[in-house]
C-alpha cells in the first residue's frame, strides 16, 4: 500500500474514533513507526509502506482509536523544546506547564529546589538544565512516576544533581539546611466530579493521583502552601500551576500574611495559570 492510500485510511479510522486531528495524528503514527519525518510522507505520497510494519501500525492504530494518549504509544513527548520519555503511569506534560518552567527563570538561578509532584520529571529537568548551579529534590508518590522521572534524569545526565524521593507525605522529604530556595509544583487540581466526563485520553489513562484534587480541586493546594511555609528559605519562591482563577483566590488566601503574591500568570485564554508567592525574607 502507498503512503498516499495508507495516510488516508488511517486517518478515516482515527477520525471515525473522534481524535482530534486525525490526520496529523496519522502522520504522526507513521513516523513513530518508520522513521520517516513528516515532509517525507507529504512529499512522496508514491512511497510503498514496508509490508513488515503493518502489524506494528496495526496495533498502534487500535491503541490510538481506543483513545490511549498518542504519547504514551510513541513513548516519548516535547517538553521546553526537549524530548522526554512518558508512559503509562505518568502525567502527559501540557503545553501550557512550560509557562511554570518560564516563570521559575525569574526567581531562581542556584542552590537546591523542591519539584512536588514531579510525574515526568520535565520540569525538574528543564531547570535544572537551565541553571547548571543548581540542584534539585524531586518528588512524586507514585512509583511508577518515579520510575519514568529516573529514566529522563539519566539520559539527561542529572542524577547527580537530583535526589529523586518517593513519598506521599510531605513529612518525610529531606530538607537541605536552610530550607529550598524554590518549590515548584503543578500538583493534581482537577475537581474530583469533573474528571468522569474529561476526555477518555485522560479520564480512562492518565494516573487519577496526578489528576485528582478533591471536592473543589484546592485540596493539594492547601497542603503544601502549609507546608511551604517553613520548607522554603527566607526570600524562597513557591511557583505554582493553577487549575482556575478560584483556585487561585484560595492558594493566596490561605497564604495570605506568611507569603507575598510576586506574580500571577495568565493563559493566552485569559486563565490564572501560574501564581508566584514569595516568603518573607525575614
Amino acid at each position: 500500500m502507498d503512503l498516499r492510500e495508507l495516510r488516508k485510511e488511517t486517518a478515516a479510522i482515527l477520525a471515525e474514533a473522534r481524535v482530534d486531528s486525525p490526520r496529523l495524528e496519522a502522520d504522526l503514527l507513521i513516523h513513530h513507526i518508520t522513521g520517516w519525518e513528516r515532509a517525507s510522507l507529504l512529499a512522496h505520497p508514491e512511497r510503498l509502506f514496508p509490508d513488515g510494519l503493518f502489524p506494528v501500525l496495526a496495533e498502534a492504530l487500535e491503541r490510538r482509536a481506543a483513545r490511549e494518549p498518542l504519547q504514551y504509544i510513541t513513548g516519548v513527548c516535547e517538553f521546553m523544546g526537549r524530548t522526554f520519555r512518558v508512559g503509562p503511569g505518568c502525567l502527559v506534560p501540557r503545553p501550557e506547564t512550560e509557562l511554570l518552567v518560564l516563570e521559575s527563570s525569574k526567581y531562581f538561578r542556584e542552590g537546591t529546589f523542591l519539584d512536588w509532584g514531579t510525574g515526568s520529571g520535565c520540569i525538574a529537568a528543564s531547570i535544572l538544565l537551565e541553571n547548571p548551579e543548581s540542584r534539585c529534590v524531586a518528588v512524586d508518590g507514585s512509583p511508577r512516576a518515579i520510575a519514568w522521572a529516573w529514566r529522563n534524569f539519566k539520559e539527561r545526565g542529572l542524577l547527580g544533581r537530583c535526589l529523586l524521593c518517593h513519598s506521599p507525605s510531605f513529612e518525610r522529604i529531606p530538607m537541605p539546611p536552610g530550607g529550598f530556595g524554590m518549590i515548584v509544583s503543578n500538583p493534581p487540581y482537577i475537581p474530583t466530579g469533573v474528571i468522569p466526563g474529561l476526555m477518555p485520553e485522560v479520564s480512562r489513562y492518565e494516573p487519577l493521583c496526578a489528576l485528582d484534587g478533591g471536592d473543589d480541586g484546592s485540596d493539594h493546594y492547601r497542603s503544601l502552601a502549609r507546608w511551604a511555609r517553613t520548607a522554603l528559605a527566607p526570600g524562597g519562591a513557591l511557583i505554582v500551576e493553577m487549575g482556575s482563577d478560584e483556585q487561585a483566590e484560595e492558594l493566596i488566601s490561605v497564604t495570605r500574611g506568611a507569603m507575598t503574591v510576586l506574580s500571577v500568570v495568565r493563559d493566552l485564554r485569559g486563565s490564572t495559570r501560574v501564581v508566584v508567592l514569595m516568603r518573607s525574607p525575614f
